[in-house]
């Protein structure tokens, strides 16, 4: 598998800057050569010099001549008494009348036309003024192409799936396959999302469970309900008429009373689901091997009473999962309890442990779960007999205990016919 080289934006940053100072540094350096060689063409070289002779003749003539020569040729034409400090003289010529100057020529301005100062101006402005220039349109074209190339695409992305979830929709994907810091926030929101998701599901799952449990809930109520409206309308009917005994007022007193305590039973387990649904989950790292041994010579009993045989069996290689040791009892207890009312003759627990999950399976040779009740979203409020004092709420324990601890249940029957209860919790 290719490794991809991860390159942070300051990485990215500092080579677009260096790319753009040796633009600019390039562009700036020929744009000062093209100035200075402009300039040296235009001014007169300074080994130069003006050599002015201006002649009379006996008839009061005068003309002048100015001429720009090399500096050596002058002195070979002048005369050698003239020295280099005396740079004007007068020499008599047959009936002329001599007189010379010489000026020496510094790159004078005043010398050039009026044409090529203004282009000998305009270049010594743009040696200044281009680099200038091109150091911050290099800057800008950097911060641009910077921010299109790098930071454009992933706040965009950022934005429009910060507005969909502000809308409540989940239902998207981030994908912005870069190794620099923009690429990892993506990566992290992405995987925010997937986890928003994930609990908004199970949020949803809880709420749909929390329903069907306060249907059943409310489904099985009345008829504890009925029967004391059934046994309160009784007795108003038979005391306005005085036709009832001592003895029936005590039989239909005593059922209101067991009537109301199963009311009471029921209203205690919904406040336990209640709690367990706030239980905060207490993981650590535990030996299986000795838990299991444990749990088993605790859990023995519940069978004891009934006479049935408890088959326990652990495949768990590992010695040391992470496990909330009082969920993983409180869960089995409640299903081993449970199918002590319903086995004939055994029970068996099996573990086994794959991949970070732990699951455990509790099965019974009893008459399983009716078909219906596999197929109903309310199996886990199923109480299965007409005992009275089972309410059935400890599958709906259970099952709040799975999902505390990341896992789930589920309900099922063995080939033979009974039931199969099984959990996996995340260790």
């Amino acid at each position: 598998m290719e490794t991809i080289k991860f390159r942070g934006l300051r990485s990215s940053f500092i080579l677009y800057v260096l790319t753009t100072l040796v633009v600019v540094a390039v562009l700036s350096g020929l744009t000062i050569w093209g100035c200075v060689t402009l300039q040296k063409t235009l001014l007169p070289d300074s080994n130069l010099v003006y050599l002015t002779i201006q002649r009379s003749d006996s008839d009061g003539n005068e003309t002048t001549t100015t001429v720009p020569m090399p500096l050596n040729d002058v002195l070979k034409e002048i005369p050698s008494m003239i020295s280099m400090e005396d740079t004007e003289g007068d020499i008599l010529s047959g009936e002329q009348n001599v007189k010379y100057s010489v000026t020496k020529i510094e790159n004078s301005f005043t010398a050039l036309s009026p044409k090529r100062q203004l282009v000998y101006q305009a270049s010594q402005i743009g040696m200044i003024a281009l680099p200038v220039f091109f150091s911050l349109a290099g800057i800008l074209f950097c911060g641009l192409l910077f921010y299109r190339k790098k930071l454009k695409t992933p706040i965009l992305l950022l934005t429009s799936a910060t507005k969909q979830i502000a809308d409540q929709n989940l239902d998207f994907q981030i994908s912005y396959p870069s190794a620099d810091e923009m690429g990892a926030l993506c990566a992290s929101f992405e995987q925010m999302r997937q986890i928003l998701k994930e609990n908004n599901q199970k949020l949803w799952d809880m709420l749909e469970e929390r329903r069907h449990l306060q249907g059943s809930v409310a489904h099985d109520l009345r008829n504890p309900i009925a029967i004391i409206q059934g046994y309160a309308q009784y007795l108003q009917l038979s005391l306005s008429g005085d036709k009832i005994s001592r003895e029936k007022i005590s039989s239909v007193v005593a059922n209101i009373l067991h009537t109301s305590h199963r009311l009471e039973r029921y209203t205690d387990s919904l406040r336990t689901i209640s709690r367990l649904e706030e239980l905060e989950v207490q993981v650590q790292p535990v030996d299986f091997a000795s838990l299991s041994s444990d749990m088993r010579e605790d859990l023995s009993l519940l069978t004891e009473e009934k006479n049935l045989e408890l088959d326990w069996e652990n495949t768990v290689a590992r010695k040391e999962l992470n496990l909330d040791t009082k969920i993983l009892y409180r869960i089995l207890e409640n299903l081993i309890g449970n199918a002590v009312r319903f086995a004939n003759r055994k029970i068996k627990v099996q573990f086994s442990y794959c991949q970070g999950l732990l699951t455990t399976t509790v099965s019974d040779d009893g008459p399983g779960f009716p078909q219906k009740v596999l197929n109903s979203k309310d199996s886990y409020a199923y109480m299965g007999s007409d005992d009275e004092n089972h309410l059935g709420m400890g599958l709906a324990i259970c099952r709040v205990l799975c999902r505390k601890h990341g896992g789930q249940l589920t309900l099922s029957n063995s080939d033979q016919g009974g039931a199969v209860i099984k959990f996996v919790l995340l260790s």
